[in-house]
């Protein structure tokens, strides 16, 4: 699944950068391991594939784990001083550059995906004593090699790209741009959505999603600002004319962006929509970070969808990102005409990461 062993001279000068930096400072070989774990869980019940989860969103309705999968960049070590220190990422299927793949799905159950899971990160840091710990869910834009050259990461054709950015169920349809994350679930009961509109032929040209909404609409006068791949197939036509599906989808990413990918342009979005995390006290070796299911899911029903994408697929316009976009952290719109804040954080922290001892 991996397209790893075609870059590996592309990633030794990337794995270079830091230990170029740290001998610099005269810190060469004092450095230090470092591996954060991270966890899936919903309150105080881990997730797994294959077991029912209680109590999410506003009617508490169990569900089960389809997909669980997200990127990090910019992993860094906070000292004592509050400085932000980066840590140097191993080179592997699952890290490149300062980016790394949490993948939690293992294809069992109602999971899709593969058998392979990562629940680590793993790398170094200049030797010291550290009280916390950052990283942003999403992937850059660009990172810069030991030649100071531009390297695109998230606007990039995952066909030729290096793990982890290889994987086409990472990628949206519009733009080749990257899912940073991609949570899914299937509620029991399935999801109830409104009666399918026919679609015009106005629509199909403008990008307009099967069921007739405005899930192509198009905020940047070009292509759809938010396409993705095929929606879940209806599981039954209800007599009152809607449709019930099988799996509630957050998919987060980029939206907004200009510049063609394919022909390897470095594309600028309007929306960047990446999440600073920031953990003020943690401790590597005793504690772990947890993705919260329960946060995530806090103001959104997860039975009844409202239209367009089934979820949230990062539109401005789809009534559930309003609330997810909350409990992200992140603003899903303006905060006034030409703030230009969309995508931007809030400035509240993010409510769906906390830290927990390590089992």
């Amino acid at each position: 699944m991996r397209a790893f062993t075609r870059f590996t001279a592309v990633i030794a000068g990337l794995a270079a950068i830091g230990g170029a930096q740290a001998a610099a400072k005269g810190d060469g070989n004092e450095r230090q391991p470092v591996a954060i774990r991270f966890a899936l869980a919903a309150g105080d019940q881990p997730v797994e594939c294959g077991h029912d989860i209680a109590g999410l969103g506003t009617r508490g309705q169990p569900a089960q784990l389809h997909d669980a999968r997200f990127y990090i960049a910019a992993p860094a070590l906070i000292d004592a001083a509050g400085h932000e220190v980066p840590i140097e990422l191993e080179q592997n299927d699952w890290q490149y550059a300062n980016l790394a793949l949490l993948d939690f799905e293992n294809k069992t159950g109602k999971c899709v995906g593969s058998a392979d899971v990562n629940d680590t990160i793993k790398g170094s840091a200049p030797r010291g004593r550290y009280k916390g710990f950052s990283f942003v869910v999403g992937v850059p834009s660009v990172v810069q090699d030991k030649d100071g050259k531009d390297v695109i990461l998230n606007h990039s054709n995952f066909a030729t790209a290096p793990a982890p950015l290889d994987l086409q169920s990472m990628t949206w349809n519009w733009q080749a741009g990257r899912k940073f994350i991609k949570i899914e679930v299937d509620p029991e009961g399935g999801v109830t959505r409104p009666p399918p509109k026919p679609k015009s032929p106005a629509d199909a040209a403008n990008g307009a999603g099967a069921q007739g909404d405005k899930s192509g609409d198009k905020s940047d006068g070009g292509a759809p600002a938010m396409a993705d791949a095929p929606k879940a197939a209806p599981l039954r036509v209800n007599s009152d004319g809607t449709i019930t599906v099988s799996t509630w989808m957050l998919h987060l990413g980029s939206t907004g962006c200009r510049g063609d990918a394919t022909k390897g342009e470095i594309t600028s979005c309007a929306n960047p929509n990446r999440i600073p995390v920031k953990l003020a006290s943690f401790d590597s070796a005793r504690q772990r970070v947890v993705l919260d299911l329960k946060p995530l899911f806090a103001g959104i029903d997860l039975g009844k969808d409202q239209g367009f994408s089934t979820g949230c697929m990062s539109g401005p316009a789809d009534p559930e990102c309003a609330p997810m976009f909350e409990n992200l952290g992140l603003r899903l719109k303006e905060t006034a005409p030409d703030a230009n804040d969309a995508g931007q954080s809030s400035g509240a922290s993010t409510k769906i990461f906390r830290v927990e001892a390590t089992k």
